[in-house]
């Protein structure tokens, strides 16, 4: 069960989960799912920033502090930044983003870098964390938040909390070969072609062989296509809509638009798509 947790021992300084009808379905987001679009409303607005994130086989975990704003003011992200935040981890790609806003790609990349900068990350794009996707997600799926949060405790301005969702990425391992599962995990928590060939005993080139099979079959084009297309999917588990199983897609390593399908490595492969 996805939990957050409070690591001082105060109360929790995390919104109080209210019902309300989520992207049109007259239904409650679970209580991780709105603590998570609490998060991404905190790291957005200043008020909390990344102070760790860590992951296990089972689940991702991003340490935050809390009550930035009230010991020192912080600009706040400018509007036209934050948009082109949103939209890029919305929509897992980078050049639909940079059209729209009429700006070449190294600009983009360059407005996510100081955006994650100001969520307390210090990592470029490429490398954006699983969960902080997941936030950005579960904010956008939450049509109506409460703006009701719980004071922060007067004695612990740095209030620290430990928010833990269990990893969507699990549900590749009967999908993919046992290599492609291995190195995609590992791309996924932020390692590089070096360090996975290290920890798998092999060379980065056959990682990179490995990656580029894994992305044929699940139909993305590299890391912030895979992270979106999870997350999505995990939003909608989360609203109770039907999320038909993975499919089969036969390998391919040219670049693909991103599905909802994935590629089943078991038995005899069958060609379908489900509906989002």
């Amino acid at each position: 069960m996805d939990h957050v947790m409070n690591d001082c021992g105060a109360e929790p300084a995390v919104a109080v989960a209210a019902p309300g009808k989520v992207g049109g379905i007259g239904s409650r987001l679970p209580d991780e799912a709105v603590n998570l679009a609490y998060l991404w409303t905190g790291l957005i607005d200043g008020s909390c920033k990344v102070e760790q994130t860590q992951f296990s086989a089972q689940t991702c975990t991003l340490v935050v502090s809390r009550g930035h704003r009230a010991s020192r003011a912080r600009a706040a992200l400018g509007q036209r930044d934050l948009e082109i935040l949103n939209q890029s981890l919305l929509d897992g790609a980078r050049k639909p983003v940079a059209a729209n806003f009429e700006l070449c790609p190294s600009s983009i990349a360059e407005i996510l870098r100081r955006s994650f900068a100001f969520m307390g990350l210090s990592c470029w794009p490429s490398r954006i964390p699983l969960i902080v996707v997941m936030a950005a997600h579960a904010r956008h799926a939450q049509a109506s938040l409460a703006t009701e949060q719980r004071s922060i405790a007067k004695d612990q301005p740095r209030l620290q909390q430990t928010v833990s969702v269990s990893r969507p990425d699990s549900e590749l391992a009967g999908y993919l070969s046992a290599a492609e599962y291995a190195v995609t995990r590992l791309l996924i928590e932020g390692k590089s072609y070096a360090e996975m060939g290290e920890l798998r005993h092999t060379s980065p080139r056959t990682v990179a062989n490995q990656l580029a099979s894994a992305f044929g079959r699940l139909g993305v084009s590299g890391r912030a296509e895979l992270l979106c297309l999870l997350a999505k999917r995990q939003v909608a588990q989360w609203q109770s809509r039907p999320v038909s199983p993975l499919v089969v897609q036969p390998p391919s390593f040219a670049t693909v638009e991103p599905t909802m399908s994935f590629a089943r490595v078991s038995g005899e492969r069958r060609q379908s798509r489900w509906l989002t």
